[in-house]
């Protein structure tokens, strides 16, 4: 049907334009047949526009979809991992406890024994001390693992909250761009 009406129109700009160039002078619907010319071939160009636009847009959900499961799978396996490594250190925290639990009842025992063995005593407490002094390192290191842990969560929470922001304006774009 478009086909025809184009046809149509075409055969009679054809005709129009020859009474133009003959010199004649032309009627309101020749006028309007051209008019309605130019219009039509306007609307074929935004019909043109809308159809690139609805491709690009197309191109672009694909595209925010692959990064938005790209992301999802960052941030499981980043959950994963957190989970993981909170795992390791409640276990290495239960271990350290129980160090330190069997430390202080050797210490007891040895407070026990202070009066009958003050030689012994002395050897008992250097050796206790230094043991002492490595549960403080591993416990250090185990403080600066738990505070380096934390800087990188709060560092993936600013990620997260940025990649949040850039989704939002994505929306909002899509949103400006169908309306």
């Amino acid at each position: 049907m478009e086909d025809i009406l184009s046809a149509v129109i075409n055969e009679a700009v054809k005709r129009i334009i020859k009474k133009i160039e003959e010199g004649k002078k032309l009627t309101d619907e020749e006028i309007l047949m051209l008019l309605f010319s130019d219009i039509k071939k306007d609307v074929e160009r935004i019909k043109n526009v809308v159809e690139n636009l609805q491709i690009r847009i197309d191109e672009t959900n694909a595209r925010i979809d692959k990064v938005n499961a790209s992301l999802s799978a960052r941030i499981d396996e980043t959950n994963r991992r957190i989970d993981r490594i909170y795992a390791d250190l409640i276990a290495r925290i239960d271990e350290t406890n129980k160090r330190i639990d069997e430390t202080n009842k050797r210490i007891d025992e040895t407070n026990a024994k202070i009066d009958k063995v003050n030689a012994d005593l002395n050897r008992r407490l250097d050796e206790t001390n230094r043991r002492i002094d490595e549960t403080n390192a591993r416990i250090d290191e185990l403080t600066m693992e738990i505070s380096n842990l934390r800087a990188e969560f709060e560092s993936f929470r600013r990620e997260q909250k940025i990649i949040e922001d850039i989704l939002a304006r994505l929306k909002r774009l899509e949103e400006k761009v169908f309306t």
